[in-house]
């Protein structure tokens, strides 16, 4: 009798991890962009600068999904939201971990994205503001046919000289 008790617990605890890892397989991933700096670039009409790089972007999963950054997609925007730039794209890669403690968040942080500054001056005038619209793909790992995308602005402002 007690190994068959023994058999039952066992098949018991099995039945609820497999239930447990079967919900944890069904999540899609989540992920939000928690800091960026710096949010915004200043060029002028004759500015020898190619690029505005943005130094830092800090990346937070919201679930327990493993996924990684695939690509990103920017394009530009004027203030009165016309398209004049994209959509462009680059592939990236960066391992973003799942929430396992919410006390403890690990945080994935990108660094040195360069978005081209020529557009912006060939299509803008002096005090004209533009918005660049950056989509990041993320794709969990388990499946790999998961997405998330997560979006942020930003700001490119055409000063006088």
């Amino acid at each position: 009798m007690k190994k068959f008790l023994v058999f039952l617990l066992v098949a018991v605890v099995v039945y609820i991890a497999c239930d447990y890892a079967k919900e944890g397989t069904s999540l899609r991933p989540d992920v939000k962009i928690t800091y960026m700096n710096p949010i915004g670039w200043y060029t002028y009409v004759g500015d020898t600068t190619v690029v505005a790089t943005i130094e830092e972007i800090h990346f937070v999963a919201e679930n327990s999904v493993d996924c990684f950054l695939d690509r990103l997609v920017w394009e530009y925007y004027t203030e009165g939201g016309d398209v004049f730039f994209g959509p462009d794209e680059i592939s990236l890669y960066g391992q973003i971990e799942g929430l396992v403690d919410p006390a403890s968040v690990d945080t994935f942080i990108l660094q040195n994205i360069s978005l081209p500054l020529q557009p912006v001056r060939d299509n803008l005038g002096t005090g004209d503001a533009a918005r660049a619209l950056l989509h990041f793909y993320i794709v969990d790992e388990y499946w790999g046919d998961r997405y998330d995308t997560v979006t942020v602005w930003f700001g490119i402002y055409m000063m006088p000289q």
